[in-house]
């Protein structure tokens, strides 16, 4: 690919590969609409990213993928294969991933200050935690999956069925740490996707903790140090 001389500025390649969030996106958007000299230096920036997109070919996965995949997870019965619609589409993200990394990549190469300014000010790395929770009255049956990033903190919930709840009850997360000793993580919505700032206290136990557990707890009682309710799903933590 050839480098021209006349390659825009910084801004403009953040804008064309969206490396901000919120209110630096949305400044960048509002100025490219009312901007066209900006607007044209993001485009020149699609532009001259868009070949190393078309270079990625696609690659099929092994036949033993996903048989592999199901084993790791859960064993559901033949005629449900939600688990197997969630890491399938799981996976399809990370090709996406991968196509806006190599574009990233080209973006650190011309600009070294993003890798000065941004890259080498970021922790080691941390395996992210992912757990399937499994009903408590069907232990064959997933209910949700919960996933953990230790690089910000966030934790989501993706409920795989919808769950009739008492409402004098709160849905609580807890983990429960290598020595056996249970922590209350709050409270989570099991019918719908959402995401929960863990607090800084907790972060340490939810990066290292080996099994979740979700109890039903007194809408009273918010704040119990273990559980009081009954248990309705657990699930073993892995890292990855």
């Amino acid at each position: 690919m050839s480098e021209p001389d006349d390659i825009p500025g910084d801004d403009a390649a953040e804008r064309a590969l969206r490396l901000n969030d919120g209110p630096a996106d949305q400044a960048l958007a509002a100025r490219a609409a009312a901007d066209p000299t900006f607007a044209a230096d993001v485009e020149a920036w699609d532009e001259r990213l868009s070949p190393l997109i078309d270079e990625i070919a696609p690659v099929l996965p092994p036949a033993g993928v996903w048989p592999r995949v199901e084993a790791a997870t859960a064993t559901v019965p033949a005629n449900d294969n939600r688990a197997t619609r969630f890491w399938r589409g799981w996976a399809m993200a990370s090709t996406g991933l991968l196509a806006a990394s190599v574009a990233g990549l080209a973006f650190l190469i011309a600009n070294p200050r993003v890798e000065r300014e941004y890259i080498a000010s970021s922790p080691d790395f941390q395996p992210v935690s992912v757990s399937t929770l499994m009903s408590a009255a069907d232990p064959d049956m997933p209910i949700a999956t919960i996933t953990y990033d230790p690089q910000t903190g966030s934790l989501y919930v993706a409920p795989t069925m919808q769950m009739a709840m008492p409402e004098n009850r709160a849905v609580t997360l807890w983990v429960t740490m290598a020595d056996g000793s249970v922590h209350r993580v709050g409270v989570i919505d099991p019918n719908q996707a959402q995401m929960h700032e863990v607090s800084e206290e907790m972060q340490p136990m939810a990066a290292e903790a080996p099994l979740v557990t979700v109890s039903l707890e007194p809408m009273d009682q918010p704040n119990a140090p273990a559980p009081m309710g009954p248990v309705i799903a657990t699930g073993e933590v892995r890292r990855l």
